[in-house]
């Protein structure tokens, strides 16, 4: 099989050369027809190829358009419970359709997800035709699992999702200690078998478990970049998966992509903040620590705290982190849910069913949480507004008369705001801030009239209040319930009365 992805449509031509008699010198054409706007609606990934906008802030697609990088994290999608029945009918295929439903545009899924039937090793897992390795031989791959994969990799594309792809974790358990030449292998393996797909690149899952578990060095990790990126054509933007966890040697204890931020085959960040509330403020430190780096690249919060069963605010968590994430700086935001990205099945006798604890439920329980459903305002109000355009200015709202200050590990009460200079004030309001007065400066006494936005349910309310006309203005009281979070966008209007 060969998988070519046209940039325009014609006439194209192609030849082989092959090592192999009956393959080389083989030629042909393929006529490509320009997909129909209905088609382009339908499935964005007709926009093009996904490349990184020339300020180095955000992705967006050949034609020009940005993507609203929105993940869901799938980490078990291709393992036999999370499967692709008779007719793409199976559990893969519903999951699919759901997230799609909610706003989401990228999924968060491993091309391994554990190596099984390698040393013993308990965390491998199978999908339909079987382990990746024949007979847990890295030198033979098992073509069956591969062609179960190309299906889940096809089936993102036809939904018009964008796969955001780590080939596996290398790391994190000692008894499958993956030797870095043969990670080399593999990585290349699947960057050719798959490069046609958009999707964004990542050279390990918490890589930091391959130094601990594998003994590499971040040497290694640039000689796997280099050959990454020496088989990507489509140039597929590429980075790396940190831990959450900050007790790594430094440079390597910042729940970031950083440590690689001058290694040529590095051209965006990954970030996690941590699996626990305390940790969700993290999120601000990181998207700015990155942004900060020079020269410019988009920042991803592809992994955060989950929606987890018994978290009676796991709704408001959820939309906090996506909220709190978007109007900081970063270019995406990554949601998961325990049950969701194990794809926990009580009754899967095989692999990594991910039942630690009584919080994770099965993923058919786990697919109704309220965490995914507070996506699809985030996605439809932001993408209303430009959003790519947006920068972080926190530092315009005050509280009690003090600049914002932010938020901590216990408080996560703190407005946040971001701009499009000129043109609109987005601020988020948390829980918390009813007896706080708020107010917004460096309106350079421009014109704007503001909306509140209701993050829960995607309704708009009118302010209350007349035009804003002042450098300074005080929030009115958010409506009710007042005790709940609010997003309050201000439009300038002066534009619209000067035309």
């Amino acid at each position: 099989v060969v998988r070519f992805t046209a940039p325009h449509a014609g006439t194209w031509t192609w030849r082989t050369s092959s090592a192999d008699a009956g393959l080389d010198g083989r030629e042909g054409r393929i006529e490509v027809d320009r997909p129909t706007p209905e088609a382009v609606v339908g499935n964005p990934n007709y926009r093009g190829q996904l490349t990184i906008s020339d300020n180095g802030r955000y992705f967006h697609y050949a034609d020009g358009t940005p993507l609203f990088l929105l993940a869901d994290t799938l980490w078990a999608g291709n393992t036999a419970r999370c499967g692709l029945g008779d007719h793409d009918d199976g559990p893969f295929f519903r999951y699919l359709a759901d997230r799609k439903s909610k706003g989401f545009s990228t999924i968060l899924i491993k091309h391994l997800h554990g190596f099984g039937d390698i040393a013993d090793n308990p965390r491998g897992d199978r999908n339909e035709g079987g382990y990746a390795f024949a007979n847990g031989d890295f030198a033979r791959l098992n073509p069956a699992y591969f062609r179960a994969l190309d299906r889940r990799m096809a089936a993102i594309w036809e939904h018009g999702l964008v796969a955001a792809v780590p080939t596996a974790w290398w790391g994190k358990t000692k008894r499958c200690a993956f030797d870095a030449r043969w990670a080399k292998r593999i990585s290349v393996y699947c960057a050719v078998r798959y490069g046609a797909y958009n999707a964004l690149w990542s050279l390990s899952g918490e890589y930091q478990y391959a130094f601990r578990d594998c003994g590499w060095t971040p040497r290694q990790f640039d000689e796997l970049g280099a050959a990454v990126q020496a088989h990507n054509p489509y140039r597929r933007p590429l980075s790396i998966h940190p831990s959450g966890r900050t007790d790594w040697p430094a440079p390597h204890n910042c729940q970031s992509s950083r440590p690689f931020h001058r290694s040529p085959w590095l051209d965006h960040h990954w970030l996690q903040t941590g699996q626990s509330v305390d940790r969700m403020y993290n999120i601000v430190g990181r998207a700015e620590e990155n942004r900060k780096l020079q020269p410019a690249r988009p920042v991803f919060c592809s992994e955060a705290y989950y929606d987890v069963a018994g978290d009676p605010d796991q709704a408001y968590h959820a939309r906090w982190q996506a909220w709190v994430a978007l109007l900081n700086g970063c270019a995406g935001y990554g949601h998961g849910a325990h049950g969701i990205w194990q794809f926990y099945d009580p009754d899967d006798e095989m692999g990594e069913t991910g039942k630690k604890d009584k919080r994770v439920v099965p993923w058919s329980e786990a697919l109704r949480f309220e965490g995914s459903g507070m996506m699809q305002p985030v996605a439809s109000m932001l993408s209303a507004c430009r959003w790519w355009l947006l920068e972080p200015r926190s530092d315009c709202v005050l509280v009690d008369g003090e600049p914002s200050r932010g938020p901590s590990a216990g408080d996560l009460c703190p407005p946040h705001c971001a701009i499009i200079p000129g043109r609109l004030f987005l601020v988020y309001i948390p829980r918390g801030n009813r007896q706080r007065t708020l107010a917004l400066v460096g309106l350079e006494g421009r014109r704007y009239r503001g909306r509140w936005f209701n993050p829960r349910n995607g309704e708009w309310i009118a302010v209350g209040a007349g035009p804003v006309d002042q450098d300074e203005w005080t929030i009115p009281n958010r409506p009710r319930p007042h005790d709940e979070d609010w997003v309050l966008l201000l439009n300038d209007t002066s534009r619209t009365r000067s035309r």
